[in-house]
């Protein structure tokens, strides 16, 4: 800690009303942010976040400027403008009045990033130049540039592949220089962000030598335009604002934004290009996999061919969700097929696809190919005909792979006819294609450009799930992982939610895979499978479902925004820590004050803890209202079975929890043995995975000595308590966070702590409809408090207040607090003069994920 943190913690340390015995708390848990004026440079009170984390602030630290304005005096980068990019609008343009500009090349965007950054982080111009001055930032590859070639050897390029980048400070001829290399224009583009994000998070660019490879291929976003939207023009989110339906990018926009649909291009879609660069993400689907034809039709053609122009030169590429059955879409008249001609292995259906690519390949030449949902969820597929999904998705592979394109064939299906349990369902269907012999000798069906898109887990985008079983199990397919960036189950544009931890867990999942003799591989994380170290496969993937909108933030929350950075980085390299990930976007996106970067990072690490405590604590899972996925339905029963939370908790006198072990559903059977009997074993299965594989008894002791109902009431009161005190935190930094940021995440917090509420105590009161008990009082800050000598005890930590009785005459005055756990702090923040009158407690710990903050409210009666 410095010196100047220590002296901010003590500034804010106050004087609190202790009393006795179990009261011992001296100071807030606020404390390590100071409570003084906010430092010179800080952002405009009235920024809206629309720059993502890419706001280029001027460095505060005087001596740190000092040493930056010291070492970085110019920019070169040789041909900047050599080697355009393709374009294939005329005339392409931006909207009038844009801040934002359009460049030919992507040496000319990572030029112009420089510009934009240094400029901003060191408070004035750095300029362009020729040749090789002193203190340069040389910025290019061996073929653009003469002087890289000369200050960098070839040899040390070459292991860094197409996106690779180096870093590196030079000494030559007494000119010292910090060189951004690659052996691709793109690769330096990366390494121009990552620069940036150094100097961003307050790094040193002394003595640098520093390479970074991509671990996956293929990072790509998914982008649903019309659903999971949380980031749209409305309160709702959905949109509806001057004729835009919300999302970022305009096609069919009506009223005051017809004049702005593309090909126009707007400043957002730039800032999301520059944000998409900045952490490596290199292709997006650009519309939802629920498909509308329109998107192969040739006026809309025209207008991704126009966006696919403006974020070419950021090394973003462009794909497209399709409906199987567009062929027969009267759209594409009089080019059309009929029902029965869908038949994957026909010349005709073929033959339609390959034309429709090339109308996309002629507009868009470096087009990636399409992305399938398939029979699921009322989608038309390949099953149709009675076909299965190796079938349709090779007849599409084949189509296309002349043109170099792949195909995307989700795995999220679940026809209940394959089995009574929905999470057995993708493997049944999809294992046995990738097992199946083929006549060269070698297994599995699917086509070389084909990738299986799976999510994380086997259900739906939980908070919490195990890892898919299909990651390992389909060992001769190219499969890709996919995760959800945009916040369906994890509080959508209102909830405080940082996606990193679970992410990280997923990833970093050891999936005991084999090899065909059944000895452990040496590889075996789910990340090891999905970037192909595992099983040998040389193309990998990732992707993430997208939380952009045209929202002034572009994600909805501003703390979404981490969500999205998150994601970037780990499909670079998914070995890197989540907290990690969480300090540099604080500091690139709020503060680089070290006790402001604490509180932030504190609150982001535990949130999806707290989520995951407050919503679907040990294995619940799927227990949401239908209508939106956002608030709690327990009791819900839908005409679908596997859509009803009742379906997932099985709720009864017995207990709580789906079982899939070996005398259940047999679900486990799926993964591969180490874990199948772990899993298996309601001894052996991890608690906070318990009711996805068991049918927990009420009266269960678990590990920590408790009964699985109290342990259970346990997470849902430290979930909110979690929250309660992000509310609390958040407030602490005021003095040290731009006006209209902290008010609107102020705003979110205080509704993020209601709801969370409200899930805790609809959850608790269901389960009490089956097993009768009481709600244990002996919560994670649970107190008795003493008042005219009398002790009084056993407070519901989810009611608002308490009403305490005082006989006539006696003072209401609290003159100890007893605390359940001693190591909590309690601090009685006002007292009752009179009665009646009202008294305040807080209650501060910490839980296994974070600390939590409870504030009891008595109000005395006679």
């Amino acid at each position: 800690m410095s010196l100047s943190d220590e002296n901010e913690r003590n500034g804010l340390r106050r004087r609190s009303f202790l009393i006795g015995g179990g009261a011992a708390l001296a100071t807030s848990m606020f404390g390590a942010v100071p409570a003084q004026a906010s430092p010179p440079n800080a952002f405009p009170g009235d920024y809206d976040g629309s720059d993502l984390w890419l706001r280029y602030e001027p460095v505060a630290d005087p001596g740190l400027l000092a040493r930056y304005r010291a070492a970085l005096g110019a920019i070169v980068v040789e041909n900047a403008g050599r080697t355009k990019v393709h374009r294939h609008t005329a005339n392409l343009s931006m909207a009038p009045g844009s801040t934002e500009h359009l460049v030919e090349s992507t040496l000319e965007a990572a030029r112009d990033e420089l510009v934009r950054g240094l400029g901003g982080l060191l408070g004035r111009p750095v300029p362009v130049r020729g040749g090789f001055p002193d203190r340069a930032v040389v910025v290019g590859t061996p073929d653009s540039s003469p002087l890289v070639r000369r200050l960098v050897p070839a040899r040390d390029l070459t292991p860094l592949g197409t996106d690779g980048y180096l870093i590196r400070s030079v000494s030559r001829g007494g000119h010292r220089a910090i060189v951004i290399a690659g052996t691709t224009d793109v690769a330096v583009l990366y390494g121009t962000f990552a620069f940036l994000r150094r100097l961003q998070a307050q790094k040193s660019v002394a003595d640098l030598d520093i390479s970074s490879v991509p671990r996956i291929n293929h990072r790509y976003l998914n982008y649903w335009e019309t659903e999971r939207l949380y980031a749209g023009n409305n309160a709702a989110g959905t949109g509806g604002l001057n004729g835009e339906n919300g999302a970022i990018f305009d096609f069919t926009a009506t009223g005051a934004s017809a004049a702005l649909n593309l090909p126009v291009i707007l400043d957002r879609y730039l800032v999301a290009a520059r944000a998409m660069a900045s952490v490596g993400i290199n292709g997006i689907t650009i519309n939802n996999v629920n498909a509308n034809s329109f998107y192969l039709t040739p006026a809309a053609i025209e207008q991704e061919a126009a966006l696919a122009d403006a974020l070419r030169p950021y090394g973003v590429r462009l794909a497209v969700s399709i409906n199987y059955a567009a062929p027969t879409d009267a759209r594409f008249a009089p080019d059309t097929l009929t029902r029965e001609e869908l038949d994957p292995y026909s010349a005709k259906f073929r033959d339609w696809w390959t034309r429709r690519a090339r109308l996309l390949q002629a507009a868009i030449p470096d087009f990636l190919g399409f992305t399938v949902k398939a029979n699921s969820e009322g989608q038309p597929g390949p099953q149709d005909l009675g076909y299965d999904h190796g079938d349709g998705a090779n007849g599409m592979a084949a189509a296309v792979a002349p043109l170099g394109m792949r195909i995307f064939w989700r795995t999220f299906v679940y026809n209940a006819d394959v089995d009574p349990d929905r999470l057995k369902r993708a493997y049944l269907e999809f294992g046995p294609i990738d097992e199946e012999p083929q006549p060269d000798g070698t297994k599995g069906r699917f086509a070389p450009n084909v990738f299986l898109q799976t999510k994380n887990g086997p259900l739906d985008y939980q908070a919490r799930e195990p890892a898919n079983p299909l990651f390992g199990r389909l060992e001769h397919t190219n499969q890709a992982i996919e995760l959800q960036v945009t916040q369906e189950y994890t509080g959508q544009n209102t909830m405080l939610c940082y996606l990193g931890p679970l992410w990280e867990e997923v990833l970093k999942s050891d999936t005991y895979a084999t090899d065909e003799h059944g000895l452990l591989l040496k590889k075996r994380l789910v990340g090891n499978v999905v970037d192909g170290t595992a099983q040998g496969h040389s193309d990998s993937a990732i992707v993430g479902v997208a939380n952009l909108g045209n929202a002034d933030n572009l994600t909805g929350h501003h703390f979404a925004q981490a969500n999205l950075y998150a994601f970037g980085r780990l499909a670079w390299d998914w070995t890197l820590d989540a907290r990690s990930i969480a300090e540099d976007w604080v500091r690139l996106t709020w503060s680089n004050r070290d006790s402001v970067v604490r509180m932030i990072v504190t609150m982001m690490m535990g949130s999806r803890e707290a989520l995951v405590s407050y919503q679907t604590p040990l294995g619940v899972a799927h227990q949401f209202r239908s209508s939106d996925h956002y608030g709690p339905n327990p009791a819900e029963r839908l005409a679908r079975d596997d859509w009803s939370p009742v379906y997932y908790n099985k709720a009864d006198r017995a207990g709580l929890g789906y079982d899939r072990s070996p005398t259940g559903s047999g679900f486990t059977a799926q993964y591969f043995p180490v874990l199948a009997a772990r899993y298996a074993d309601i001894e052996t299965t991890p608690e906070n995975l318990l009711m996805w594989f068991h049918h927990v008894p009420w009266d269960r002791r678990l590990r920590n000595g408790r009964l699985f109902w109290d342990e259970l009431v346990y997470r849902y009161q430290t979930g909110v308590h979690y929250v309660t005190w992000m509310r609390q935190a958040w407030d602490s930094l005021e003095p040290h966070v731009d006006a209209r940021r902290f008010a609107e995440v102020k705003a979110k917090l205080a509704a993020h702590e209601a709801d969370a509420g409200a899930w805790r105590d609809t959850c608790v009161r269901y389960w009490q409809e089956f097993n009768g008990l009481a709600v244990p009082t002996n919560g994670p800050l649970a107190i008795g408090i003493v008042v005219g000598g009398r002790t009084i005890g056993g407070f519901d930590a989810g009611a608002p207040s308490f009403t305490i009785p005082v006989p006539a005459g006696a003072s209401p005055k609290i003159t100890k607090v007893v605390p359940a756990d001693p190591a909590v702090r309690c601090e009685v923040l006002t007292q009752a003069r009179d009665v009646p009158g009202r008294a305040v407690v807080r209650v501060t710990g910490r839980s296994f994920f974070g600390p939590i903050l409870k504030d009891y409210v008595f109000d005395f009666t006679r």
